[in-house]
């Protein structure tokens, strides 16, 4: 398959060939994501995102540890996670202490 042209609507819309369709693997009622990318468009399939408990598993967390140590144990070793702590939040988040003040 080298080409193949559709016609755009008045609202804007293209109909998918069905060859397209097949190769993306999409069917009705399912979305799809555009890309600009060097003046061409590129289109995707959109797959649906897996909840955040699902992309963990259901494993229980490790004794005496909370979520939030995990994560952390994730992304910083702990003199980074520290020095975050320890330094002043950034000015576009609100520190839940902050709201008990204002109440």
């Amino acid at each position: 398959m080298t080409s193949i042209t559709a016609k755009i609507t008045s609202k804007g819309q293209v109909t998918l060939p069905r060859e397209i369709q097949e190769r993306l693997g999409v069917g009705d009622g399912d979305r799809v994501r555009f890309e600009l990318v060097n003046g061409a468009v590129v289109l995707y399939p959109q797959r649906d995102t897996p909840s955040f408990a699902g992309m963990l598993g259901s494993a229980p967390l490790p004794e005496g540890q909370d979520a939030r140590s995990v994560v952390d144990g994730w992304r910083h070793d702990p003199a980074d996670r520290a020095a975050l702590d320890a330094g002043p939040p950034h000015p576009n988040i609100t520190v839940l202490n902050d709201l008990q003040d204002k109440i």
